[in-house]
Parts: structure tokens; C-alpha cells; sequence
């Protein structure tokens, strides 16, 4: 037997054998690759119709306490010399002097709420209503919702708890008048807060809810919720949250992850 030649013949063996198994290697990673970074939304579920946002630093809870509009006769005053009605209002307290009721001396005529021209036109007759944002999914025929917004980010209150930030009333077509409270918002113990990736997870995993096995999220944002309490509650605690617009099968639907605990939770 030749054993030079019988030595060559293991040598190319092996290298062949090592050739195969750095082949199979790479194709074992490039499909780990392609999984964790390309196919996130099939194996969670999902379809993203918008840009997924970057997570803010320093957030915290907002402790909120309500202003006392007896206390505070100069914001009355300027809420009276605001905007279109100027002084063509009539005001009221409510909630033990918490909310402010206005009625509107000459109805104000208003054209499509989605509008941002005609939103501007109605905060232009309430306090700071700069601060406050549009509240298009618990808006209805009869009331205009607006929320009032803390570093720009929405500060939301469950509907359950009967308590109004800013609602237009509406008879007609026209709004006739509006209730107010305003928010001191103070920071309370900085969190850790879970990011919009892990937030999306878990209402993936909650696809029982929309109706749909596939998860279609059309708008996402960074946002501070209330889901305890009511008009009595004195201060209300406001947690982080990311807010979910999402496809469902009677149109579209707000849902919330609270991004401390991770729980997924409605405000109605």
C-alpha cells in the first residue's frame, strides 16, 4: 500500500470535511441573522404602518394636582379677554371650584375637528391652551376632547373616571362651550420604562383583543395615563405608557402597554 498516497487522500478528505461544516456555520448564522433583525414582525405578529419612536431618557411618573379656579381669579380673567368670544363668556365652578365651566354667549361655529386651524381656533378661548392636544379617539358628536400635554407628551385619563382635562360641548354643529381642568404637573420617581419594541410584544400577544391574528399598528407614541381615581381623587398619579393606534375589524382602536409593568390596558 502507498502511504503518501493514502495520507493525501485523508488530508483532502479532511479539508473538504472542513470546507462543508464553516459552510454550514455560515448559513446557520445568516439565518439567525436574518430572524433577529429582519422577520421581528412574523414571529411577534405584527405589521408596522409607522416609524417605531426612540426611546426618551429620564422619564418618570407626573403626579397631578388640579387647580382651584376660585384661588386664581387672574386666570379666569384671562381666559374671559381669550380669543373669537373674548368677554362673551359665562362662567361657573364645579368639582368644589376644580373644573371650570364656560358657555359661550354666541355659539362658535367650526368647520372639521382634524383640522389643526380649527383646533387652534377653539384653544384660542381656554387657559394655556397651547398646552393642550386633541383627542380624537374618545371624541364624540356632542363633545370635542382635548388632553392636556406635559413636555409635549399626552397626558390621558381613563373615561371611566369622569373627570374632564378640556371638553367642547357641541349642539348643532356649533360648540356652545367648554370644561376645564388644568393640570399641575410635577416629575415623581424617575423609571426604567420598557421600550416600543417590548410594548408591541406584548399587545402582539394580545391579538384577541383587535379582532385580527396579525397586528396592524397605524400610529405609536410616548404617553402618561391615569386609570384610577375620579373627580374626588386628589392628586392623581400618572403612569408612562405607549399608546397604540391599531387596525381592528370595526375601523381602529387606542390600546395601551403600561411601560413599567408592561400590562396591556383601554381607557374606556
Amino acid at each position: 500500500m502507498n502511504w503518501s498516497r493514502t495520507k493525501s487522500i485523508f488530508i483532502i478528505c479532511f479539508l473538504l470535511l472542513d470546507v462543508f461544516l464553516v459552510f454550514e456555520m455560515y448559513m446557520r448564522q445568516q439565518d439567525e441573522n436574518f430572524v433577529n433583525y429582519h422577520d421581528e414582525s412574523q414571529r411577534y405578529n405584527y405589521k408596522l404602518e409607522t416609524v417605531i419612536p426612540t426611546m426618551p431618557q429620564d422619564i418618570t411618573f407626573l403626579r397631578g394636582t388640579r387647580m382651584d379656579w376660585s384661588r386664581n381669579k387672574d386666570q379666569l380673567v384671562q381666559v374671559a379677554a381669550k380669543g373669537k368670544v373674548r368677554e362673551k363668556q359665562g362662567f361657573a365652578l364645579d368639582q368644589n371650584n376644580l373644573q371650570l365651566v364656560s358657555t359661550f354667549k354666541r355659539p362658535i361655529s367650526i368647520g372639521h375637528i382634524d383640522s389643526e386651524d380649527v383646533q387652534q381656533d377653539l384653544l384660542g378661548n381656554v387657559y394655556q391652551g397651547q398646552e393642550y392636544k386633541y383627542w380624537p379617539f374618545t371624541s364624540s358628536s356632542t363633545e370635542i376632547k382635548f388632553a392636556q400635554t406635559y413636555r409635549g407628551r399626552p397626558v390621558y385619563i381613563s373615561t371611566r373616571n369622569k373627570l374632564q382635562m378640556l371638553d367642547f360641548t357641541i349642539e348643532d354643529n356649533k360648540v356652545t362651550g367648554f370644561k376645564q381642568s388644568y393640570f399641575s404637573l410635577t416629575e415623581k420617581n424617575k423609571v426604567d420604562p420598557i421600550t416600543a419594541e417590548q410594548a408591541i410584544n406584548s399587545l402582539a400577544e394580545r391579538t384577541d383583543l383587535v379582532g385580527y391574528n396579525r397586528l396592524h399598528i397605524k400610529a405609536i407614541e410616548l404617553c402618561y395615563l391615569n386609570t384610577v381615581g375620579d373627580e374626588s381623587s386628589e392628586p392623581l398619579i400618572f403612569v408612562p405608557a405607549w399608546h397604540f393606534v391599531v387596525h381592528t375589524v370595526n375601523g381602529t382602536s387606542d390600546y395601551f402597554v403600561n411601560a413599567v409593568s408592561g400590562n396591556v390596558l383601554t381607557i374606556k
